[in-house]
């Protein structure tokens, strides 16, 4: 054989060894050919009644960018009251063949001892000397099995970025924690700590939370995602169990860890530099744990899909299915939608799908489509005297466009004889636990208001120290009001509504409404309306908010430069530029100082 034929012969068994090494050649004294393999990750994860979102934290998983074939899987479970542990069966069953291994322990099902008598979602000092013991062991299967890197994860972590795990390896630190998204300002890091090792608030906290701040961050604490890298020598005295002599609080698995990396001065890092997912805060213990569980993975779901971001399930493990009706009790929910904003009905759909709300899609009236032969035949006339209160200017067309949507679906109501409808416009995001609140304020409108007639489930409140309703949680009287963001309208509403003749004496629909329960400011306008007699209740807190308000970055409006009509004849008189208007699904937001961008966080 040619020493060129040995020499080919050579490389092509060394590109063959490159999935199992280092293959190293010397060609020469200047050249070299090297490749390397991607480190090894063992990835630790403990899983207690998760079924709910397991589907999405594996869909986390299984999307990373690293190759499988380099990660080892370590999944614990236990004393579980759902399926989670058959869940975790059936992907591990699909998945097995793609990973390194994947490693599965189940422990009893019953609860522990010191849990009896308390609610679900209870950490009793038994479940706390556990979820020690599990992560310890972790840890060190971890170093026996030689892993360069040990992610560890909980089960209620959500992540979106592909990339995460490259880009934590990348960082090179020994403990390092990609900072998760929440509904709160609980997120997995704290600022500081006090002397004894516990929660203390730093100053930069929500500077890094709200990403004010980007970057990576030394911090004393880091817990339910994180990145240790065994490679790096301090990191071989790092422990949880058992627990150094010198530390003297009650069990606790992240202060214990914590407390072992301060006393082995291994630094802790949290980076916020992207968007890497988000995590379901602290859940209520109580009965309806499990259900809160799942309200705030859908709610994590939702905002995801707001922000036109991608959170994918696992296709390896059946979803779980809606359990409420798909109407909310009503006879029909509409949709309204500008057929130009399609964008606007596939994020809707989208939210409703997941939310399981069966609706009706109605086309919204386009402002930009109305002309003056048509709004004659309809007898359209603005009220008389009417002006902006802010611009001081006719009503716009888009305006008009706003209110013939809600008034073509209040006489779709009227002929088809429905007794209930839920109305949204398609720029609405929901707060959280949407579903079970909503349930519940109906209840209360039921049971307390006999005869309500319209009900927001979403506004702009325009005034303070609204009454709340006596025995009610979520519902108030409502005060001037603006935005028809969604509201519920009775039988007994709509005839109220329709008896006015709206059309024949037209102005914003979110004046109209204000100045049927008696509640608008302007004396002149509510002198023209009579009776107005329409029982209004409103939920409070709010159920849906606007997708974006004025001044947050992405917002954008539907607003187009329209012809104002004239008082008399509904004419265009002249061309005003409409950028100081701001419309919602149908153009239909008329500029009324909307409230700054809030922060989207509340303290838990």
């Amino acid at each position: 054989m040619r020493y060129t034929d040995i020499f080919k012969t050579w490389m092509v068994l060394c590109l063959a060894l490159i999935n199992f090494g280092i293959c190293y050649v010397e060609l020469d004294d200047e050249a070299e050919f090297q490749a390397e393999v991607e480190p090894t990750v063992t990835i630790a994860i403990l899983a207690r009644n998760a079924a709910s979102n397991l589907p999405w934290f594996f869909g986390g998983i299984e999307n990373l960018n690293y190759p499988k074939h380099r990660i080892d899987i370590w999944i614990s479970t236990d004393h579980n009251e759902d399926d989670t542990e058959s869940v975790l069966k059936t992907w591990i069953d699909a998945m097995k063949p793609l990973y390194h291994n994947i490693n599965l322990t189940i422990g009893e099902s019953s609860r522990y001892v010191d849990e009896a008598g308390e609610h679900l979602g209870h950490w009793s000092e038994m479940r706390y000397d556990h979820v020690i013991r599990l992560r310890q062991e972790a840890l060190d299967l971890a170093r026996h099995r030689w892993s360069d890197y040990l992610l560890m994860i909980d089960s209620d972590q959500f992540i979106h970025d592909r990339n995460l795990l490259r880009h934590l390896i990348s960082q090179d630190k020994p403990v390092i924690a990609p900072m998760m998204n929440s509904t709160s300002l609980y997120t997995n890091f704290w600022g500081a700590v006090t002397e004894d090792g516990f929660y203390k608030r730093s100053d930069d906290y929500l500077d890094i939370l709200e990403r004010f701040k980007t970057g990576t961050f030394n911090v004393p604490m880091v817990h339910s995602i994180f990145l240790i890298n065994l490679r790096h020598e301090v990191t071989r005295h790092l422990q949880y169990y058992p627990p150094h002599p010198a530390y003297v609080a009650a069990p606790d698995d992240i202060i214990q860890f914590s407390f072992s990396a301060r006393y082995n001065n291994v630094p802790m890092f949290v980076t916020n530099a992207r968007y890497y997912g988000s995590l379901i805060p602290p859940v209520e213990k109580g009965p309806k744990f499990l259900q809160l569980v799942a309200d705030y993975g859908l709610y994590i779901r939702l905002v995801h899909i707001h922000e036109e971001l991608v959170l994918e399930p696992s296709k390896h493990v059946p979803l779980p299915p809606p359990k409420f009706d798909n109407k909310l009790g009503f006879d029909e929910i509409y949709l309204i939608n500008l057929e130009r904003r399609p964008d606007r009905r596939i994020m809707m759909e989208q939210a409703l799908a997941e939310l399981g709300i069966e609706y009706k899609y109605f086309p919204a009236v386009d402002g930009r489509q109305l002309n003056e032969t048509y709004l004659d035949q309809l007898g359209v006339k603005q009220l008389e005297g009417y002006l902006d209160p802010y611009h001081k200017r006719p009503m716009k067309m888009g305006e008009i466009g706003c209110f013939l949507s809600h008034y073509f679906i209040w006489k779709e109501m009227e002929e088809k004889g429905y007794n209930r409808i839920l109305i949204f416009e398609d720029d609405v995001r929901f707060r959280v636990n949407f579903i079970r609140y909503f349930y519940e304020m109906m209840a209360e409108a039921d049971r307390h208001i006999n005869g309500w007639d319209l009900l927001y489930i979403g506004r702009k409140i325009m005034q303070n120290n609204e009454d709340f309703v006596i025995n009610s949680r979520h519902l108030v009287y409502p005060g001037y009001t603006y935005w028809t963001l969604s509201y519920a309208v009775t039988r007994s509403g709509l005839k109220k509504l329709l008896a006015q003749d709206p059309i024949a004496k037209m102005l914003p629909v979110d004046e109209y409404l204000p100045i049927m329960f008696g509640a608008h400011t302007n004396k002149e306008w509510l002198e023209k309306f009579f009776p107005r007699d329409v029982t209004a209740l409103s939920a409070n807190p709010l159920f849906v908010e606007p997708l974006k308000y004025i001044g947050e970055e992405g917002y954008v409006s539907d607003t187009e430069d329209s012809l104002p009509i004239t008082e008399s004849k509904q004419e265009a008189s002249s061309v005003e530029n409409s950028k100081d208007s701001q419309y919602s699904t149908s153009d239909s937001m008329s500029n009324k100082q909307p409230p700054p961008n809030p922060t989207g966080h509340t303290e838990l």
